[in-house]
């Protein structure tokens, strides 16, 4: 685990300038306290910030064998058996970690070596025999990576933020990336800034002096669905025990978050079982609350407290159980505030008290446990969609969380309230998630013959697991580590998404109800009462000092000439919401739209970014 930052130029001695790559590496580094590295040619330099997971003595980075180099980002599940596998083919490790697993893969498979490996990550590669960059990603982009191609080769990094640290990178966001900024999307390759690229989910990019090369070594597949409903079950309870057992190996203490609902639950039974099985002792499972008892934040009203159910789940399955008891003045916090969008990914979110939530409880439980697995993407992988029984949400020409959600938020989306019209009007952000709906669609595999109501559903499960999903990875990969915790995704397996994503909807939704595979296949796993609680949000601590906060805040936003975001505002409509009072039926309205400014501001100020409209 960690960070990754690097620069390759064709034409230039980069030896005397790695200086560069180090002050790349600098802000990157709560991704990684456990080590730092660079490994420096003369037309490569690669940087490694190191978050220990195993193989803590001899996992150090970049690692290099000759003139190929590598700097890797996550960790890859299924590494012990891969190793057994290259020794078979003639290959000798000093180390016991999955890095140099990851390093002699692609010695022997070259660019195909990312579809030999089960697990979430990232890496650079520099091959010195060719003088070829390779950047990669896992299967479903839980672990970022982006680049910038420069006149003469490129820059790249873990997340923006390194990217931007280079001198060669103009700062500059115009109408496409503020609209991408805006979008309560993610869409799939595309970055903020000007120039930059994410890596793809599921790809690979070779760069040389010729030119750079984007390949897909990994997609969904449409295929026919065979198996009855219980055989279906059951094959899901197959793949969801292989991957929690696999997603327990580490050299690091582990727990689960557990919030009592079925996703975590699930993780946390089998968890349990694998531990068990191994002779490895009891599980850890952590369970975030709020001092005075449950509460919300701004926003939809949760379901009932989690603590009850959590603790039941606990007894049930024999854990070592914890609640960990936040204060909700947490959320006001001046330090966590003023560096909420740099944990964020450099991501300015209308509603950034969810990953704030998961950022506090992760700095507390990181005292205990170097690794947790969590309950995350379930809803995606289960097709558990806002808005799925609404007939105008299933038929909606845009993304459907933004359909379901449309009533909620201001015409031009999320957090725009308090942003000029002029602006919006030029920025159209309906329009553009429209425009990347349709593009996105059109990628969507289906087969032959599919009835048309089945082929919707599918599209709408095949968008969630792009945009949304990505979305949601990249704030809680970002907040987790900045909290000083290892996050894993049991339900992210690229076997079992592939699996499901060819199941019937009628067989996903068989008892009527969301996640009914998912319930079925943990049925003897948990008590009766978690298996048919209803849905709940991740909890956020609500503060009375909370609204009056963002006030004084967006005010003196308001009153320096310098901050950055002022030409982006209606500056009438924000001097009206500060003389009002915040009215209970507009609250979540109000402070999202406050949020959404006072996270624009601090990112346009922290990398000295240029609007160029």
């Amino acid at each position: 685990m960690g960070g990754i930052a690097g620069w390759v130029d064709f034409h230039r001695n980069l030896v005397p300038d790695r200086n560069a790559v180090l002050a790349q590496l600098g802000t990157l580094a709560w991704r990684g306290a456990d080590g730092e590295g660079i490994w420096a040619s003369p037309h490569a330099v690669i940087g490694h910030r190191r978050r220990a997971g195993v193989d803590l003595p001899g996992g150090r980075q970049p690692m290099s064998e000759g003139d190929v180099a590598l700097a890797f980002d996550g960790q890859i599940y299924n590494y012990r058996e891969l190793r057994e596998e290259l020794r078979g083919l003639g290959h000798r490790f000093r180390t016991d970690g999955d890095t140099e697993v990851l390093l002699r893969a692609y010695l022997e498979w070259g660019e195909e070596c990312p579809a030999h490996l089960n697990g979430m990550f990232a890496f650079a590669l520099w091959d010195g025999r060719a003088e070829r960059l390779v950047l990669a990603r896992d299967r479903f982009g839980v672990k970022p990576l982006y680049y910038h191609p420069t006149d003469t080769g490129v820059i790249f990094g873990s997340e923006p933020k390194a990217v931007l640290a280079h001198p060669l990178v103009d700062p500059v966001v115009d109408a496409d990336g503020l609209r991408e900024l805006l979008a309560f999307t993610s869409t799939v390759g595309r970055a903020v800034v000007r120039g930059m690229r994410r890596v793809r989910p599921g790809e690979v990019v070779a760069i040389d002096e010729k030119g750079t090369g984007e390949r897909l070594y990994w997609r969904l597949a449409a295929a026919p669905h065979t198996d009855d409903r219980g055989a279906t079950v059951r094959r899901v309870r197959e793949l969801l025990e292989a991957s929690v057992t696999r997603q327990l190996a580490a050299d690091v203490p582990v727990g689960v978050l557990l919030s009592g609902g079925v996703d975590s639950s699930t993780v946390a039974a089998l968890a349990a079982r694998a531990l068990r099985d191994q002779g490895a002792g009891r599980l850890r499972t952590f369970t975030v609350g709020y001092m005075g008892g449950q509460a919300t934040g701004p926003g939809p009203m949760r379901s009932a407290e989690d603590a009850p159910y959590a603790r039941e789940v606990a007894e049930h399955i024999g854990s070592e159980h914890e609640l960990i008891e936040l204060d909700a003045r947490d959320m006001t916090d001046p330090v966590l505030r003023r560096t909420a969008v740099w944990a964020q990914q450099d991501m300015p979110v209308a509603a950034p008290q969810f990953p704030a939530s998961l950022r506090a409880l992760c700095r507390r439980i990181g005292e205990r446990v170097g690794v947790v697995l969590a309950g995350e993407q379930a809803d995606t992988v289960f097709a558990s969609f806002m808005g799925m029984d609404d007939p105008a949400v299933v038929a909606a020409e845009t993304y459907p969380w933004i359909a379901a959600t449309a009533h909620h938020l201001p015409p031009q989306g999320l957090g725009t309230g308090l942003f000029s019209p002029d602006v919006l009007r030029e920025l159209d952000v309906p329009g553009y998630c429209a425009d990347m709906y349709r593009a996105e669609l059109s990628g969507v595999p289906t087969l032959d013959g599919e009835e048309p109501g089945a082929r919707r559903m599918r599209e709408i499960y095949y968008l969630h697991l792009q945009g949304w999903q990505e979305f949601g990875c990249a704030l809680d990969d970002g907040v987790s580590l900045a909290g000083g915790v290892e996050l894993r995704w049991p339900y992210c397996d690229h076997e079992l998404v592939q699996y499901l994503f060819n199941v019937p909807w009628e067989m996903k939704t068989f008892d009527g109800r969301p996640k009914s595979l998912l319930r079925a296949a943990a049925a003897d796993l948990l008590p009766a009462s978690v298996l048919q609680r209803e849905p709940s949000q991740f909890p956020t601590g609500r503060d009375p000092a909370y609204a009056p906060m963002l006030k004084a805040e967006l005010a003196r936003v308001l009153a320096d000439p310098a901050s950055p975001v002022l030409p982006l505002l209606d500056l009438a409509a924000a001097k009206a919401l500060l003389a009002g009072s915040i009215e209970p039926r507009r609250a979540w309205r109000d402070l999202t739209d406050m949020e959404m400014v006072l996270q624009t501001n601090q990112w346009l100020d922290q990398h000295r970014i240029r609007i160029a409209l």
